[in-house]
């Protein structure tokens, strides 16, 4: 971007950002900003994700707490691979493994 952002916009346009779940590449990317930029501003205004929410993001699929010790089992026993546990779990239901 050439013309530099105003604060107020630059933080409408992380906090949209934030709770439509895009990729904090593509914030960044829209507001002329590095990663660690994004990612400070984020922290100041308080709309960052937890380490759930970002593991789930980063994942494709959330796993209910009910089935977070058996996932976790299968990840580090059974050496799968996170979709994968994600279909002997079931948690993959409806969506083809090849969506994203």
């Amino acid at each position: 971007m050439n013309a530099k952002l105003n604060s107020e916009a630059r933080r409408k346009i992380i906090l949209d950002g934030y709770v439509n779940n895009e990729p904090l590449k593509d914030i960044a990317a829209r507001i002329g900003c590095s990663l660690a930029s994004l990612k400070v501003t984020a922290s100041k205004i308080g709309c960052t994700r937890t380490p759930k929410e970002a593991a789930d993001f980063r994942r494709g699929f959330h796993i209910p707490e009910n089935k977070r010790q058996d996932y976790y089992q299968l990840m580090n026993i059974g050496q799968y691979k996170a979709r994968e546990c994600a279909e002997i779990l079931g948690l993959l239901t409806g969506q083809s493994s090849g969506n994203e």
